[in-house]
C-alpha cells in the first residue's frame, strides 16, 4: 500500500529537545538574582517575539536581555549569564532514533517557534531533518495558518499530504486548520503508530 502521507513536518521543544532550564538558574544563582528572573527578562519581554519572527538575530536577543538585566541588577550579571546560553536543552533519544528511520522513507522537516538559533543547535544535538524551519526564518510564528503553509510550501508538498506532530494542543488544532494532518505528540511510540497507519512502516 503507497503511504496517504508525502512528508512529516514536527515541532521541535517537547519533542526533539527538552528545556530543563538548568543553564538559567546556574546563571540566576551566581547573579544571585531571584528565581525566574532569566525567564521573565528573556522570554516574556516583547523582544522574544522580535527575535522569534526574525526581526532580531538569537544574538541581538541575547544581547538586549543581558543590557536589561545589567541595567536593572548591575554590571556584574552580564558575566553569569555563561550558563544559560550555553544550555541547549536535552536531546530525546527516542525521537533521534525514530527521525533517521523516517527521513529513509519521507522527507522531514521541522517547524519550531524559535530564533535563528535552531540551525546551531540541530548541529549540536546531532539532530539532521530534510527541512529546518524556525519561525525566524519564515518571519511569521505559530499558531499563523501562513506560519503552516509555508512550511508546506517550503516542503514542495501539498499541507493536506503533510503529517504534522506537535505538543501543543492549540498548534495541532492551528495546523488542522490549514489542512496539515495534525495530530498531538504523546510519544515516540504514537508516532511510529501513526505513521503505520498511513502506509509508513517504521520500525525502532
Amino acid at each position: 500500500m503507497a503511504p496517504s502521507v508525502k512528508g512529516v513536518l514536527f515541532d521541535m521543544n517537547g519533542l526533539f529537545r527538552h528545556w530543563r532550564n538548568n543553564g538559567a538558574r546556574v546563571s540566576e544563582q551566581l547573579a544571585s538574582l531571584p528565581e525566574g528572573t532569566i525567564d521573565r527578562y528573556a522570554y516574556q519581554h516583547p523582544a522574544y517575539r522580535l527575535a522569534r519572527v526574525g526581526v532580531l538575530t538569537d544574538q541581538q536577543w541575547a544581547q538586549d536581555v543581558a543590557d536589561r538585566l545589567a541595567a536593572d541588577y548591575g554590571e556584574h550579571v552580564r558575566d553569569a549569564l555563561a550558563a544559560w546560553r550555553e544550555d541547549r536543552g536535552e536531546a530525546d533519544p527516542h525521537m533521534i532514533t525514530l527521525l533517521p528511520l523516517i527521513r529513509a522513507q519521507l522527507p522531514a522537516g521541522v517547524l519550531s517557534n524559535c530564533t535563528d538559533a535552531l540551525h546551531a543547535d540541530l548541529e549540536h544535538h546531532g539532530i539532521a531533518f530534510d527541512y529546518v524551519m524556525p519561525s525566524a526564518d519564515l518571519g511569521v510564528d505559530k499558531p499563523s495558518p501562513h506560519a503552516y503553509r509555508l512550511a508546506a510550501e517550503r516542503m514542495a508538498t501539498a499541507p493536506g499530504n503533510l503529517l504534522y506532530f506537535d505538543d501543543e494542543p492549540t498548534f495541532v488544532r492551528a495546523a488542522a486548520a490549514a489542512g496539515l494532518q495534525a495530530h498531538l505528540f504523546t510519544s515516540a511510540t504514537d508516532v511510529q503508530r501513526r505513521l503505520n497507519e498511513c502506509g509508513v512502516n517504521v520500525r525502532m
